[in-house]
């Protein structure tokens, strides 16, 4: 029978599957913050007040850390950030081994457990990245190095702790940059969700689970930034439609609808979306959120030639 700690860790895994398969890699704090269930009671996978994180059922040992993107105008109290080696740093808290939670800490670092670390993207939405291990601990810089050695949010039996895990370095660099990359995704989606208060600028849906954060500008292309200016509110249907140039936008902000789908006849979604011809879309409320004129440009004419 697995022990107390390894449940803790499959329900809490369980769970962040569960609320990233319904809000991608950007999670709302109160999907979050739910209770999670584990047989009769529940415990929880984060706290609002703190970043180190150890459910009052885990006899030791940490389950989660957390780094916050605090609101506009306060200041961002926080060095996390992406290393050199591969993976990303973490500040523990200010005291040393005078903290608890530094501690429990050190305990998870000597053990390797798989913990979670909830990553803020925007205020109020993170990204979890899971399972995560610590790889070294510098108590004089007050900082702990993390990284992950398996795809993430891989959710396969949670090992009883063994002290030891060897992994391949090629897969382990792979993984990092898997992680990097949807990181960096989650939170150019983040940004350009909050500017358009979580719209379809196209229709007006206001269903965040069904938004994506389309860029203007493609991301492989040496023009596109990840400014939210080169980012649109856009339902997956039509991310896809624009996507595939079926849809443009004009610089002056003006849907257009190629030849092929105006005069293609078949049910009410595809006349709905053809009476958005000639409407312009929704922008956000700041000029510099607003999409480029110029990305637009260079994108529209992308779309005339096809």
């Amino acid at each position: 029978m697995l022990n107390l700690d390894t449940r803790l860790r499959q329900a809490a895994f369980q769970r962040l599957e569960a609320i990233t398969r319904q809000f991608s890699n950007d999670v709302p704090w109160e999907a979050i913050a739910e209770p999670v269930p584990m047989g009769e009671e529940t415990f929880y996978i984060a706290s609002r007040a703190i970043g180190i994180f150890k459910p009052r059922q885990m006899p030791d040992g940490i389950l989660s850390i957390k780094t916050v993107v605090p609101k506009q105008g306060r200041v961002n109290i926080y060095s996390d950030g992406a290393s050199d080696e591969g993976g990303f740093w973490y500040s523990l808290e200010a005291g040393g081994t005078a903290k608890a939670a530094n501690r429990q800490l050190l305990i998870s670092y000597e053990r390797q457990d798989p913990i979670i670390y909830l990553m803020g993207v925007a205020p109020g939405r993170y990204f979890p990245l899971w399972p995560c291990y610590i790889d070294s601990v510098d108590l004089a810089r007050e900082l702990c190095h993390v990284s992950m050695r398996e795809r993430i949010g891989d959710v396969r039996l949670v090992a009883e702790t063994t002290g030891t895990y060897d992994v391949d370095e090629l897969e382990k660099r792979y993984v990092i940059r898997e992680a990097k990359t949807r990181v960096h995704q989650a939170e150019f989606r983040a940004r350009v969700m909050q500017a358009y208060s979580n719209r379809c600028a196209m229709t007006g849906l206001p269903v965040p689970q069904l938004l994506e954060a389309a860029h203007i500008i493609p991301d492989p292309h040496p023009g596109s930034t990840t400014e939210v200016s080169n980012g649109i509110s856009l339902s997956r249907l039509h991310h896809r439609a624009y996507d595939a140039d079926l849809i443009g936008i004009d610089p002056d902000y003006r849907i257009h609808l190629n030849d092929d789908l105006l005069s293609t006849q078949d049910g009410p979604l595809l006349e709905s979306m053809k009476q958005l011809n000639g409407h312009k879309i929704l922008t956000p409320k700041r000029l510099d959120q607003k999409p480029s004129k110029e990305a637009l440009e260079l994108r529209y004419q992308q779309f005339l030639s096809r």
